[in-house]
């Protein structure tokens, strides 16, 4: 049995616990909420994009003749470019470059045909709180606001540890909403723990590693950069400056052969060209290993000659060979196929409720003892970000599938769309007179918005649930987990509007009932009144 706390060291951690999780509990709501639907960002690349339903012509024209007809037809040899590589057989390959500070991509689909759609990609950046617009101090905000996280759990498991099997299954809905969202906080914490703590840590650890090798080159590795990479990540990824006399490298084809006798079983999946056509030319070559766990590699390559750089393998040098490799593939999900996703979704979803449910417990607790304008705000923000990311991510989506497929401004507009949806529905929440109802409206309205998106997106591919064209196993599986995702929100506005409905009842009755006993008992004074005059 544990050791209970002492008041002092309770009221503390309970504290700490408290403000770490009400300081960052909406934005991580938001993180959680957005990484659980990007664990399905394969399928809704396939989804968003028509290009990406069609069969592959990359392996008949071999990869060397596929980027010539890029190059040539973008009319450019830019400095440093990248090649993605359609997977399964589907599609068509990418090409990127920076042209002008900003990022060209093109899809190697007849020509050069721009990229069209960036939901999957916008979703999945959200994830970490990353925007070109932005920069990268808000990503740091996220590593920031997981070390927060990681604060919380802890301070949770201390709080909670002498009756934490308890806290495990004690689940009570015929009480008070506080013991309600008490319960509810307890039991989705216990049982998503190992899941918050796996995400809250690696998460961190993506944001702050890379910062912190920086500052051990120096007084560990003399400045020898690319010896402090190796060490960290088993390859150097040292960006040397372009240099050397033109000169011709080998192909793309002959550089992926040696890759893979680099590694057998090397699957590669996309390319970085840098300084092409120079004799300082380097090729990275990503991609998956088979047969073996949470493999993930890069082989660096000279282009002149296909001499192997460096290789993050499995095998090499370094951490990210051994720990950092499976807590990588346990971050994305690289394992248990779709069926491990569809649960971490659902623990994705289950950590919202606790952020959330966490907020309501402390407003709950600071209401008994003052009603202040701070408590009132995060109450409506509470539900502002809660609901309304739900609604905006279902105005995305609708979006996605409303607007024009060919005009030119489609992604700037989807990502406005996502903004201004927020925006709006965080100003509905502060500005709302009755904010007993802004749960139920709001995700009723989320509901609404997703439900025609799939008819919608028969517009432009035939091969969804209610396309006419031949089927496509991840894009009708998009479609039909929409509908779902639709049915459950409304019905869940139905359930909350049916739940707030019974509260009010009684409430109501009561305020009824008083004016009429005050009427009833002026009418017995007036009558005694009367009858004391008529004596």
């Amino acid at each position: 049995m544990a050791k209970k706390l002492s008041r002092h060291a309770f009221t503390t951690f309970w504290d700490v616990h408290a403000w770490a999780g009400v300081i960052g509990g909406l934005l991580l709501h938001v993180m959680f909420l957005s990484g659980g639907i990007t664990l399905f960002r394969r399928q809704l690349a396939v989804w968003e994009e028509p290009i990406t339903q069609q069969r592959s012509s990359v392996e008949q024209a071999g990869l060397q003749a596929t980027l010539d007809q890029g190059l040539a037809a973008a009319g450019t040899t830019p400095e440093q470019l990248w090649l993605d590589l359609p997977e399964g057989g589907l599609g068509a390959a990418r090409l990127q470059y920076s042209s002008q500070g900003e990022l060209a991509s093109w899809w190697l689909h007849e020509g050069l045909s721009p990229e069209r759609e960036r939901l999957s990609d916008f979703l999945y950046d959200l994830h970490y709180l990353w925007h070109r617009a932005t920069g990268s101090w808000l990503f740091y905000v996220g590593g920031l606001l997981c070390v927060a996280l990681l604060l919380a759990l802890a301070t949770g498991v201390l709080i909670h540890l002498k009756d934490i099997v308890r806290q495990f299954h004690q689940f009570r809905p015929d009480k008070t909403r506080r013991v309600l969202w008490s319960d509810m906080h307890k039991v989705l914490g216990v049982m998503g723990l190992p899941f918050q703590l796996l995400y809250a840590y690696s998460g961190a650890l993506f944001v702050f590693l890379g910062v912190l090798v920086q500052v051990f080159t120096g007084p560990v590795f003399g400045g020898d950069a690319g010896r402090a990479d190796r060490a960290a990540w088993g390859a150097s990824y040292v960006e040397e400056p372009a240099r050397g006399a033109p000169a011709r490298g080998l192909s793309l084809d002959e550089l992926t052969a040696r890759a893979r006798a680099a590694e057998p079983g090397f699957v590669p999946e996309r390319y970085r060209i840098r300084h092409l056509g120079l004799d300082s030319g380097t090729v990275d070559v990503r991609g998956t290993v088979e047969g073996v766990p949470f493999a993930r590699g890069i082989v660096r390559l000279r282009a002149t000659d296909g001499a192997v750089l460096s290789a993050d393998v499995p095998g090499a040098e370094g951490g990210r060979s051994g720990v950092l490799r499976w807590i990588y593939g346990l971050h994305f999900a690289d394992f248990g196929g779709v069926t491990l996703r569809v649960l971490f979704f659902v623990l994705a979803l289950a950590t919202c409720a606790t952020i959330l449910t966490g907020n309501w417990i402390w407003l709950a607790r600071r209401e008994a003892r003052q009603q202040s304008v701070g408590n009132r705000v995060l109450a409506r923000l509470t539900v502002g970000f809660g609901a309304g990311t739900l609604v905006a991510i279902a105005a995305l989506f609708l979006a996605s599938r409303a607007l024009p497929l060919d005009w030119s401004g489609r992604m700037a507009a989807e990502e406005l769309t996502f903004v201004g949806t927020l925006g709006l529905c965080i100003a509905w929440a502060l500005a709302a007179r009755d904010g007993a109802s802004l749960w139920w409206r709001q995700i009723g309205l989320a509901g609404l918005l997703l439900l025609p998106v799939p008819a919608l997106a028969a517009r432009w591919s035939g091969a969804g649930l209610l396309g006419a064209g031949p089927k496509l196993a991840a894009v009708v599986a998009v479609d039909v987990s929409l509908l779902v995702a639709a049915a459950a929100l409304c019905a869940s506005a139905w359930a909350l509007r049916r739940a707030a409905s019974r509260r009010a009842a009684p409430q109501q009755a009561a305020q009824d009932e008083a004016p009429a006993s005050r009427t009833h008992g002026g009418a017995g004074l007036m009558a005694r009144g009367q009858t004391a005059s008529d004596g």
